[in-house]
């Protein structure tokens, strides 16, 4: 079951080369999924309410055309088979009539102060599964062996980067990673895969690793703690 939402996308939206970013594109596309989970409760917030709280554990994303400031979009999200702990949502981002960008995500439902995972079938949401995307991007991120990771520098996490649950918004994730594999300027990410592996809470400082090999560019972050918080793969073109 399909849910869709209308957008005109924001001045603010996009980068140095007038390119809608790719946080903002899953911004959208996250937006219209809680508008249907407001649709077919229960809604975000009162997830939120009874102690729990989706977390992205993994993101794939395909941008096929460059999105524009003030672009008059069609967003649409629909849940695909999930079973266990794992629950799957795809995402389709439309500019007249056409896929302009299209992601795939798996996220857990934990319990906020005790971080237990709960599982599909202790929740109905109300709305039927469809059909899987099939993405130019790997299923399965894996950084390869052969790659050198170097140190790119440092980061704390700050308040304008955290969300409800303290930490860092995994909207916030795409861009920073854009930033730190390459220098941006002319270029646009045309596909995107993340890992999540452990959150990085307001205050924690992360080392920043990246590597390319085959035009494929690599980003790992590790806390402070020596965790590995995410890992990233990215193909950029031209802007």
């Amino acid at each position: 079951m399909k849910w869709t939402e209308r957008y005109k996308l924001l001045a603010t939206d996009t980068d140095l080369n007038n390119t809608v970013t790719p946080s903002a594109i899953l911004r959208y596309m996250q937006d219209t999924a809680n508008r249907q989970m407001e649709g077919h409760p229960p809604t975000y917030d009162e997830l939120i309410g009874r102690g729990l709280s989706f977390v992205l554990s993994r993101i794939r994303l395909s941008v096929y055309s460059a999105l524009r400031s003030h672009d008059e979009i069609v967003s649409e999200t629909w849940v695909t088979e999930s079973r266990g702990v794992t629950f799957n949502r795809c995402y389709r981002i439309l500019r007249d009539g056409v896929i302009a960008a299209e992601a795939a995500g798996t996220w857990a439902l934990i319990g906020i102060d005790d971080h237990r995972l709960h599982r599909v079938s202790e929740f109905d949401f109300g709305y039927e599964a469809d059909g899987e995307l099939e993405l130019d991007v790997p299923a399965r991120l894996r950084i390869p062996e052969g790659v050198a990771m170097t140190l790119a520098g440092e980061r704390t996490v700050e308040y304008a980067d955290a969300d409800v649950n303290g930490h860092m918004n995994n909207t916030r994730y795409p861009d920073l990673m854009c930033g730190w594999a390459s220098d941006m300027h002319g270029r646009r990410a045309v596909s995107m895969g993340i890992n999540f592996v452990h959150e990085a809470p307001v205050g924690c400082a992360l080392k920043v690793y990246r590597g390319v090999a085959d035009e494929t560019y690599y980003v790992r972050t590790v806390r402070d703690d020596g965790q590995v918080n995410a890992e990233a793969e990215i193909v950029f073109e031209d802007a």
